[in-house]
């Protein structure tokens, strides 16, 4: 399966250099499978975006899904 995936931020450098790119997994894999292939830190990770709906680490991706990833973002 082919799905697309955009870093925001500083979770950018887990990606190419233009944030966004296309990778081919395994069906039936999921999110949590998904951030621990590209290791990135869940301490990292604010919010997880796929087709524009937010979604937990459980949802099981399908075919041509874009999942966007955003920091965690912190103000005062």
């Amino acid at each position: 399966m082919k799905i697309t995936i955009r870093f925001y931020g500083p979770l950018d450098k887990y990606g190419s250099q233009l944030g966004l790119y296309q990778q081919e997994i395994k069906s039936d894999f999921t999110l949590a499978q998904l951030v621990e292939q590209l290791g990135v830190p869940y301490s990292s990770l604010g919010l997880v975006v796929v087709n524009s709906v937010k979604r937990d680490v459980g949802y099981r991706l399908e075919e041509n899904d874009e999942v966007k990833f955003f920091p965690i973002i912190a103000g005062g």
